[in-house]
């Protein structure tokens, strides 16, 4: 199976940032999108996440950054680069 892949890092407000992560993981649950990993920092500010999300489309991705940007309590959100493999690497991992 083929699937697309998309990084995604926002910042959540210090008002309630467990909350909104509930917020945010309910969003990847119903879409239906598959999660492959979530990192979470700490600072002063609130808190710093960042998503890796799969799909078999990119449409469903799209959709979720965009549900993302209207949740009360996160900023904006941006797309992270995503990393290329070379083929040696591709050949190796087969």
């Amino acid at each position: 199976m083929n699937t697309t892949q998309k990084s995604y890092r926002f910042c959540v407000e210090q008002d309630a940032p467990i909350a909104t992560l509930e917020a945010v993981l309910a969003i990847v649950r119903r879409l239906g999108l598959e999660l492959r990993s979530l990192r979470t920092t700490l600072h002063p500010q609130g808190m710093d996440v960042q998503i890796r999300l799969a799909a078999e489309d990119e449409e469903p991705l799209t959709l979720c950054r965009m549900r993302l940007n209207n949740v009360v309590g996160i900023l904006a959100v941006r797309e992270m680069p995503s990393l290329v493999a070379s083929p040696e690497r591709m050949a190796a991992s087969r």
